[in-house]
């Protein structure tokens, strides 16, 4: 089966479309894999502080204030994750389909 020059257009778009999507993703994975480096350092000594059981009542609260954040980051990497293990399956599934 032949594709128009209007399919063909619409398929390159649609892929164009994807590649992006899935540049955007990659993206926000990288980006929320951890904590801007300044807090990141800061969040692993307090972490340090916590488990040796030395950190004292404002830098625990600190120390929440930077779990919560990355916690956060976290949950976004994790749906990017998601949305692009789901492009990529239906790529896949799609391609297993027509062998």
């Amino acid at each position: 089966m032949r594709l128009t020059k209007t399919q063909k257009h619409n398929n390159d778009w649609t892929i164009e479309q994807k590649i992006n999507k899935e540049e955007s993703l990659l993206a926000i994975i990288e980006e929320n894999s951890q904590l801007p480096e300044k807090d990141q350092a800061r969040y692993q000594h307090l972490l340090g502080k916590c488990k040796n059981k030395t950190i004292n009542l404002e830098e625990l609260a600190e120390y929440q204030t930077l779990s919560k954040q990355l916690e956060t980051r976290n949950l976004k990497r994790i749906e990017a994750l998601i949305a692009l293990a789901q492009i990529k399956g239906r790529r896949y599934f799609r391609h297993i389909k027509k062998e």
